[in-house]
């Protein structure tokens, strides 16, 4: 072989290096460009699902039950004053029938409810709260246990019924929640109720 042919020889090999070594590169950079997307598309799903949970958290904070009011709505106020949406209902119990204001949320879901009173029967009365969905500033909600309640709140006061042993603890004299345990004695010990008691609805008083 001449000298000519062994320079041919070498120019090719040294070609054919750079161009694998080019291809190589390419590759490489390709590779890192798609996992560059994928990286990228699955923050966006990410921050979806986040932004998603968030929604619904926010949604959920709206049921929020304050000492003295719950969507807007709080005692005493004129009943034409509320900008939320109300529906007409009848609340039957052992003591008789009363006319009620149903309080809906944005869903149109039945929250809570409240007897209209004053001489014109036009302000709001006791608001009484029915959605699971609904919590307290502290976070007590329907389905909560006495004895969690009593944790919170060793002050609170308990109170039966005589007509339909209704129970109820009142914190602050201005929460009150009602228990599926039945007394028929007005004055009530903390001890003489179940600690497993639950909580079936939340009044502003």
């Amino acid at each position: 072989m001449n000298i000519r042919n062994l320079k041919l020889c070498a120019f090719m090999i040294v070609f054919a290096s750079l161009f694998s070594c080019s291809s190589g590169q390419t590759k490489e950079v390709e590779s890192t460009q798609l996992t560059e997307e994928v990286i990228e598309e699955m923050t966006e799903v990410t921050e979806t699902k986040e932004e998603i949970a968030e929604e619904k958290t926010q949604e959920t904070n709206e049921l929020i039950i304050y000492e003295k009011s719950f969507l807007g709505l709080s005692s005493d106020m004129k009943i034409s004053d509320y900008q939320g949406t109300l529906e007409k209902g009848l609340l039957q119990t052992g003591e008789g029938d009363f006319d009620i204001f149903n309080v809906k949320d944005k869903e149109g879901n039945i929250v809570a409810y409240f007897v209209p009173f004053g001489e014109k029967e036009d302000k709001v009365g006791t608001i009484t709260v029915t959605s699971e969905l609904a919590k307290t500033e502290d976070g007590i909600k329907i389905g909560d246990t006495f004895g969690t309640l009593l944790e919170k709140y060793p002050n609170l006061e308990v109170f039966g019924s005589e007509i339909e042993g209704y129970t109820q603890a009142i914190v602050n004299e201005e929460l009150g929640y009602r228990l599926d345990e039945q007394h028929y004695n007005y004055e009530l010990t903390t001890s003489e109720v179940n600690q497993g008691a639950k909580i079936i609805e939340i009044t502003i008083r």
